[in-house]
């Protein structure tokens, strides 16, 4: 049986990947879109590679990301409808928002598995920095991967809380909006 402190600590190397990850696609986002545009205006000839890499970043990043939002709690949910439930219930609601979470995780999981060899096959490439195609559709998998995992993770901590009896906490205040 694999002890708790080892789930816990493989969970925050995890979490530093990702943030690792992020800090180091969005500088690549900020320094390529920059030269790029430059490139507009000067005779820089790898304005095109720029761009690219620019779009191969966005895109990793956006999956890597949706997976942090996950984790974070950050993900979509009707809170106008929540909001109108007893405290007591909203487990039940958050519970039922991360298991449909893990369900689109893996969904995703199943047709990039389908996806991404028929790209290889093809042997598509990308047009400026000739890269294959099939680089930048890892991104899928991998993001629908850290969504599975941090839904899986809430739902644990759901049914946790479920099981004490405790109740979710109340949001921040400086997140409680007033009309």
């Amino acid at each position: 049986m694999v002890s708790m402190k080892v789930v816990k600590g493989f969970l925050n190397v995890i979490k530093t990947l990702e943030k690792i990850a992020l800090i180091i696609l969005f500088i690549i986002i900020v320094i390529t879109t920059f030269l790029q545009v430059i490139g507009r205006y000067t005779p820089l000839p790898f304005s095109g590679v720029f761009e690219e890499l620019a779009t191969f970043s966005f895109v990793w990043a956006t999956m890597i990301g949706a997976g942090t939002c996950v984790r974070e709690g950050g993900h979509m949910t009707m809170d106008f409808v929540v909001s109108y439930l007893p405290k007591s219930r909203k487990i039940f609601v958050k519970l039922a928002s991360d298991i449909v979470g893990a369900l689109v995780g893996f969904g995703i999981i199943r047709a990039a598995k389908m996806l991404i060899p028929r790209v290889k096959r093809a042997g598509m490439l990308s047009g400026s920095l000739r890269l294959p195609l099939w680089i930048q559709n890892l991104a899928v998998p991998v993001g629908a991967s850290l969504i599975l995992l941090w839904s899986v993770v809430n739902i644990v901590e759901d049914i946790h809380t479920i099981i004490r009896g405790e109740r979710l906490p109340d949001p921040p205040a400086d997140a409680v909006k007033e009309d």
